[in-house]
């Protein structure tokens, strides 16, 4: 675990910024049908480099979230930016209202041309997608370095690990370290909590564009806490998927479940 936790240390040294036409937050637009019980309520589209990206929550037939995530069409993955010394493309999204249960505050979508630490595990270039708890301004107000505050054990998934540093405007992040990226394997996608001072901060799905590359029909669980700090609506599944019909990528937290917090 000592091992685990140096090399992690690589993970407070990636910072993102957001070029200003990346920065505009749009309000929900007319919904769409799925199926006769599910609705899809969509926000306008933001520009993301060479396209656009699209937040969206699906509520069932009684009105209750199942689902938020992103979608966006396959040329964004097209002439990417690939010097991380650059200024890097981040789109800033807004959660449609009808999600407002969710306990969701905003979602933040980034590119890492060159991934991040540690090294021969994330140093793969890949997106973060941060499904933030905390508002824009407390997510402002992180101070990147060691988090001196410890997270409750049972606020924190099986087997997920952290070297306790904080990185600026996310928080400190914990990775699961029985997922593929730290058996062997290469990475692919892997499911991140976010704490800050002892607090939920984000959830994050991380994957690489050569996976998206592969136009996936992926879903995985996502690992649960014994408890769960603040009352909401928390994913038990992700999923990374090609739409065919529309050359879209969706990726998604869904099988949405209620707990009251503790």
């Amino acid at each position: 675990m000592k091992n685990l936790n140096l090399l992690i240390t690589g993970m407070g040294l990636v910072t993102i910024s957001a070029l200003s036409n990346c920065q505009k937050e749009i309000e929900v637009i007319a919904p769409k049908i799925n199926q006769a019980v599910e609705t899809t309520y969509y926000c306008e589209k933001v520009p993301f480099c060479h396209g656009t990206v699209q937040s969206f929550v699906t509520l069932n037939g009684d009105k209750k979230p199942i689902a938020i995530g992103i979608r966006f069409h396959e040329s964004l993955l097209k002439g990417l930016p690939s010097d991380p010394a650059k200024n890097i493309p981040e789109a800033r999204l807004k959660v449609p209202k009808e999600g407002k249960d969710i306990g969701i505050d905003h979602i933040d979508f980034g590119w890492n041309p060159k991934g991040h630490g540690p090294d021969l595990i994330y140093t793969l270039p890949h997106f973060d997608l941060h499904f933030y708890k905390a508002s824009r301004a407390e997510q402002a107000g992180v101070i990147p370095g060691p988090d001196p505050i410890l997270v409750d054990p049972q606020y924190i998934p099986a087997n997920y690990a952290t070297d306790g540093t904080a990185v600026p405007n996310m928080g400190v992040h914990y990775v699961d370290v029985t997922s593929p990226e730290f058996n062997g394997n290469p990475f692919t996608s892997t499911f991140v909590y976010g704490f800050y001072k002892g607090k939920l901060t984000f959830l994050e799905p991380m994957f690489t564009r050569a996976f998206l590359l592969t136009k996936p029909q992926f879903t995985a669980p996502v690992k649960q806490p014994a408890k769960f700090q603040k009352s909401g609506y928390y994913p038990t599944s992700y999923r990374i998927s090609y739409d065919n019909a529309t050359q879209e990528y969706v990726i998604v937290t869904e099988g949405l479940k209620f707990h009251a917090g503790s």
